[in-house]
């Protein structure tokens, strides 16, 4: 490396603003930004932000709670704290930052769990073979374990514990915003179709004491549901359905599917959709409402198209544009009737039975 790449103009104020930056050290700072993930990635692993709930520590005192060498810990430390993850102080000691926060463990919509899940092994040997990806098309994920992710999770609960417990952690912090875009008190009962540990179905219901609620997802997710059910007060108003949404699902009035579809290739999507169709029948005030981002066009930024490279290399699946996600209802015999702008990437799409 040489001196092209420059620092932030203060220590620890964040990562430095790509667009102030010459083109060379633009594209630097972003071909070498894994080693930044990676940092945190780890750091998250090893729980550094739990160690530090109570004040500031030495690198040592941090290094004997997580088991780790002191050195190669403070240079990862250091590296995290220039950028706000963390903070270095002058005594030596390191202790949380806003940002590091949210590693914590116990903070609401912590993302620890979520920072394990993308700098695991299994997923970043993924990434490895991307180029085999983009030449043939073929997810990178199955090509390197012989599977596809979720089979991968039920052969390795200690891996699922972890995705489900970031997913989980997702639905928490978006769920009271995404369940009050939506009319949902005219529907008698509403079934969140992957709805993992019950949050969304959990805020929905909370709004809305008229209505009832069915869970719907695999047995092992859902044998997490009940604590959240409970802390919600909604438990004895929904039903615990587990299932598998390729083969079919239950009847409701209204479908909830947070951040599922996005999983799927189009032909899967038209699976689980027609599903859902099939049930509805003739019900024309039947809803399909997803929850789920929308892929803006040309060159706007948007972090949808970052998702879209994880569904492309580990998942299979994709995100959608607008003219997509109406393509995709269409097919399963419906219409995209409403779009309603989230919280960035999310956005809340109404179809209707056609």
């Amino acid at each position: 490396m040489t001196s092209e790449v420059i620092a932030p103009p203060t220590a620890g104020a964040g990562f430095p603003n790509l667009a102030v930056l010459p083109p060379r050290v633009r594209v630097i700072m972003l071909v070498t930004a894994q080693w930044l993930s990676h940092s945190i990635n780890v750091l998250a692993e090893i729980g550094v932000a739990d160690h530090l709930v109570d004040g500031p520590r030495t690198v040592a005192e941090i290094a004997t709670a997580t088991e780790t060498d002191p050195d190669a810990l403070y240079r990862v430390l250091r590296a995290a704290a220039s950028l706000g993850v963390f903070a270095e102080r002058p005594d030596g000691r390191f202790e949380l930052t806003p940002d590091a926060d949210c590693l914590r463990s116990d903070t609401p919509g912590s993302l620890r769990n979520f920072a394990r899940h993308v700098g695991h092994a299994c997923r970043l040997q993924s990434y490895a073979s991307m180029v085999d990806t983009v030449r043939t098309g073929d997810q990178a994920f199955r090509k390197v374990h012989g599977m596809q992710s979720f089979d991968f999770y039920a052969a390795h609960p200690h891996l699922a514990e972890v995705f489900n417990g970031a997913m989980t952690a997702f639905s928490e912090a978006a769920a009271d915003e995404l369940s009050g875009l939506g009319d949902f008190g005219r529907f008698g009962v509403i079934a969140d179709i992957g709805g993992g540990h019950g949050h969304m179905l959990s805020a929905v219901l909370r709004a809305h004491s008229g209505v009832k609620g069915i869970l719907f997802d695999r047995p092992e997710v859902l044998a997490g549901a009940d604590p959240v059910l409970e802390r919600n007060g909604v438990q004895d108003r929904v039903t615990r359905t587990p299932g598998d949404f390729f083969a079919d699902v239950p009847v409701a009035d209204a479908y909830v599917l947070k951040s599922v579809l996005h999983d799927w290739t189009d032909d899967e999507c038209v699976t689980i959709l027609g599903n859902i169709r099939r049930r509805i029948g003739d019900n024309a005030d039947a809803r399909v409402i997803l929850f789920e981002a929308t892929v803006p066009e040309l060159n706007t930024f948007d972090f949808s198209k970052l998702m879209d490279i994880e569904m492309l290399v580990n998942l299979g699946g994709r995100e959608r544009t607008e003219a997509e996600w109406r393509a995709l209802f269409h097919r399963s015999g419906f219409e995209l009737a409403t779009t309603t702008r989230a919280t960035p990437p999310n956005w809340v799409l109404e179809a209707k039975p056609r």
